[in-house]
């Protein structure tokens, strides 16, 4: 017996999964069998382009891969400087600024590109003296200013030896590694950068 209109069970209707939205949008028709190849060509499609995540930020907004364009856009004082560096890897250093403060200080910023994308930023600071002693503590200071910034630090501390000035800190923000190091052998052109890259990346930043 068909039971009366007004207490008829509408027939349900469910919003078709996303392999069956997949299959339609390329075209497969079948029922089931479809459904199951769609399902294969989607699962071979997720592994085969992984790079669809977000972009992870490097620097100020800079992010990891950026094109020199970017970088000039986001830093339009940015210029290629007079001596290029390029770094063990073969990174270099194609543009650089000297507009820029990390605390009291004036540092340069030195972007590193390879392959045309930007991997590194260095920030150095600009007219540093011939003292050990003064380029040390300023060492300190820019590693308090960081911690600030990113929290406490990892693998922090004076590791001088044998006449030999070594400082160096460590920081994580997320997929981003930033290194303080200073660096001084024998009293002789002390030097102190600050460096941001991927945690990733295994190329050296000297």
């Amino acid at each position: 017996m068909q039971a009366p209109s007004h207490l008829a069970v509408p027939p349900q209707r469910f919003a078709p999964s996303w392999i069956t939205v997949f299959a339609r949008r390329f075209g497969l028709r079948g029922g089931a069998p479809a459904r199951r190849g769609a399902g294969y060509a989607l699962i071979a499609w997720v592994f085969a382009y992984p790079t669809c995540a977000p972009g992870q930020e490097l620097w100020r907004g800079l992010e990891v891969g950026a094109s020199l364009k970017s970088v000039r856009q986001a830093f339009p004082d940015a210029t290629q400087p007079l001596s290029v560096t390029t770094l063990a890897d073969g990174e270099t250093d194609d543009l650089t600024t000297h507009a820029l403060s990390l605390g009291d200080r004036l540092v340069e910023a030195r972007f590193f590109f390879r392959d045309g994308g930007l991997t590194s930023v260095q920030l150095v600071p600009v007219a540093t003296r011939a003292d050990p002693a003064a380029t040390l503590q300023m060492a300190k200071r820019f590693s308090a200013l960081l911690s600030e910034r990113y929290g406490s630090p990892f693998d922090c501390g004076d590791n001088s030896y044998a006449g030999v000035g070594l400082y160096r800190c460590k920081w994580l923000s997320g997929p981003i590694i930033i290194r303080l190091w200073y660096l001084d052998a024998a009293g002789e052109s002390p030097s102190l950068r600050v460096a941001f890259r991927k945690a990733d990346d295994s190329a050296y930043d000297f």
